[in-house]
């Protein structure tokens, strides 16, 4: 059976939490979601560059399947 996706789309501008890469340390009651950060330009087709709230640009675009919208 096939499932229907709703693609992640966001727009330069808009907040988003991203997924933290679980590390062993932190185990499964560490935190879920870091952030906020700003969606600064699209890398390819579903990933984004991202750059914090004091303006640093992270360097490794992020897939939208790890981020989420941040409603502030």
């Amino acid at each position: 059976m096939k499932r229907r996706l709703r693609r992640r789309q966001f727009k330069p501008g808009d907040w988003v939490l991203r997924r933290v890469s679980r590390l062993h340390e932190q185990g499964k009651l560490g935190e879920n979601w870091e952030g906020p950060f700003i969606i600064d330009r699209l890398a390819s087709k579903g990933s984004y560059f991202l750059r914090t709230l004091e303006g640093d640009i992270i360097e490794k675009p992020w897939n939208a399947f790890h981020l989420r919208k941040f409603y502030h």
